[in-house]
């Protein structure tokens, strides 16, 4: 489903501008896979302070496409970094990465204009 992260909010976040929405979403396809390694090798290393820190890059890429769960689990790497949860890092970043293949957004086959033209016509 491609446009499992394409929904009325994001839309209205881009007042319905689907061309500005297609550009977003092909940066982000471009820029995500730096930070996402980064915190891998910050859950591999058991760095809080790393983890923190990529997991709130991360947070903050994932909330302004609307991909609130994939999100939500990065706020979650974000506190047990600040706490320094290091028991926990290998799980929850076990739990975060299918949040992100769930919204199809790293897709080899996610063309952000076909997922644009998925969307009910008139929105």
């Amino acid at each position: 489903m491609h446009n499992a992260i394409i929904n009325y909010e994001l839309l209205a976040r881009v007042e319905n501008d689907r061309e500005l929405l297609r550009e977003l979403l092909l940066i982000f396809k471009e820029e995500f896979p730096g930070p996402l390694q980064a915190l891998r090798d910050a859950v591999d290393s058991l760095d809080g302070d790393r983890v923190t820190a990529q997991a709130h890059t991360l947070k903050g890429k994932l909330s302004n496409l609307a991909a609130t769960s994939a999100a939500d689990a990065a706020a979650r790497l974000e506190l047990l970094g600040q706490n320094r949860g290091t028991s926990k890092f290998q799980d929850a970043c076990s739990s975060f990465e299918p949040l992100i293949v769930r919204h199809d957004l790293l897709s080899e086959n996610f063309p952000a204009s076909a997922a644009l033209s998925s969307l009910r016509p008139g929105f």
